[in-house]
């Protein structure tokens, strides 16, 4: 194996030529012993981590990874709710109870901002059964909470703290830009490096730190939900993407602060889009910092919604936004982008933002804040995807309770959980947000929804 036989006539070409697998010399992932476990203590090194290995299924296998090792079925776990899917998915195949702490929304934005530390000690000392805690920092936009002190607040109480850092792989390289979780005291850091970094797609990093984490168990559990047959491909561009932090990280990322000062500078002159600095993000979102690389442009009272502003910019313009949500269109820059992706950018925005003096205000119709229901949790997700379940027209949903989860990806934010009550205000949300041109996903091309029987 592989059957290619690194034929550089197929499709791939070359790169065959370094897909390889576990033949001697090469090591092995899970078992770590020469070049794997020396690429990996070289990313544990720049990282500044005590233990960190490689994952080629993306950031997901290291959240399922970090939650099953940290609990066992039936324990309390404490979850944001702005968690990714697959932190649900985790706590539903463990069984376990989770608890919801739900992060400050900005309404003037429609964003899920920070998790607050004193609401955090504060669910730990309500609940003293919970076993570790999961939360997102930063954020799909890049908002990020006092990691610090919500980690002070967890070992307080024998909690492992694991952070879902899966979009600031790139924190702690530059003083320009937010601090990394793994200093700042979390138990389990997850980084996905291909998503702010230079490297292959589905690569990522998983840290361990502290004597809370039981590591044998992540390493078992790894061993679990990554492939026996590791991508030699994801892992060389993994440890390429190391070398280039290493010896060029300084230089790229002073060339990335200075398109980004320079961007700014521009940005704050539009008179109808807004750009969600990382300033305005700390100041109006109380956010505890926020990475500048997340270009957020708010469509609130200019007459577009996000999805609009991304179909614009990539149909006219030929920019490829991140994502759009009913409030605010989202671009990714890198230590990759040089200043002429930011004058493309900023150049097309000047443009859009000028035509929008012709467009009635009145016609601002998007929902701008998809998670300001609270759904009441009826029944655990694992006790709601075990129950019979009938499908139903979403306008006849209200008062059910839900047996799949609803969602739009990106980012991939659940709006309702298994097992949580239907409002008649959700559904109205969920019309508005589909007639604004979005997909929500759990929900068919009949517009009909799953609930518990």
């Amino acid at each position: 194996m592989p059957g290619h036989k690194e034929n550089t006539g197929l499709f791939l070409g070359d790169a065959l030529k370094y897909d390889v697998t576990e033949v001697d010399g090469l090591d092995n992932l899970h078992e770590a012993e020469s070049v794997i476990r020396g690429s990996e203590r070289f990313a544990a090194g720049l990282y500044k981590s005590e233990e960190t290995h490689f994952l080629i299924n993306g950031s997901t296998a290291g959240i399922l990874s970090a939650v099953f090792a940290s609990t066992v079925p039936g324990d309390e776990i404490l979850i944001a709710r702005n968690c990714h899917i697959s932190v649900y998915n985790a706590a539903e195949q463990n069984r376990l109870k989770i608890r919801y702490i739900y992060p400050e929304i900005s309404d003037k934005y429609g964003l899920c901002t920070c998790i607050n530390a004193e609401d955090f000690a504060g669910m730990l000392k309500k609940y003293p059964g919970i076993k570790a805690a999961v939360i997102t920092s930063p954020t799909y936009e890049g908002v990020c909470s006092d990691i610090r002190s919500i980690a002070k607040a967890a070992h307080e109480c024998n909690v492992v703290l694991i952070v879902d850092a899966a979009h600031g792989a790139h924190f702690g390289f530059d003083e320009g830009f937010p601090s990394s979780a793994v200093s700042d005291g979390a138990d389990i850091v997850i980084n996905s490096v291909h998503k702010t970094l230079p490297a292959p797609t589905q690569t990522a990093l998983i840290h361990i730190n502290g004597p809370l984490a039981d590591r044998e168990r992540i390493r078992r559990m790894l061993r679990i939900y990554q492939s026996s047959s590791p991508s030699y491909l994801l892992m060389a561009g993994t440890d390429d993407c190391m070398s280039i932090l290493n010896e060029q990280g300084k230089e790229l990322f002073k060339r990335l602060r200075e398109n980004l000062d320079g961007f700014e500078k521009r940005a704050k002159t539009l008179k109808h889009l807004k750009y969600l600095s990382p300033a305005v993000l700390c100041e109006e979102c109380r956010a505890a910092d926020a990475d500048p690389c997340k270009i957020t442009i708010s469509t609130a009272g200019s007459g577009i919604n996000g999805k609009e502003l991304y179909d614009i910019l990539r149909t006219k313009y030929h920019i490829q936004p991140e994502m759009a949500s009913p409030g605010h269109c989202l671009l990714i820059v890198t230590i990759m982008d040089d200043r002429k992706t930011f004058e493309k950018i900023i150049n097309a925005l000047e443009c859009i933002d000028e035509k929008l003096s012709e467009v009635k205000k009145d016609n601002d119709t998007a929902v701008r804040n998809l998670y300001a229901v609270k759904p009441k949790q009826v029944m655990q997700p694992y006790e709601a995807m075990s129950s019979m379940s009938i499908e139903t027209d979403l306008g006849d949903a209200a008062g059910s309770v839900s047996a799949d989860y609803l969602k739009i990806y990106p980012p991939g934010i659940p709006m309702i959980v298994p097992g949580e009550r239907i409002t008649r205000e959700f559904t109205g949300i969920l019309k508005n947000v589909r007639n604004a041109g979005f997909s929500v996903q759990g929900i068919g091309a009949d517009n009909r929804i799953k609930v518990i029987r």
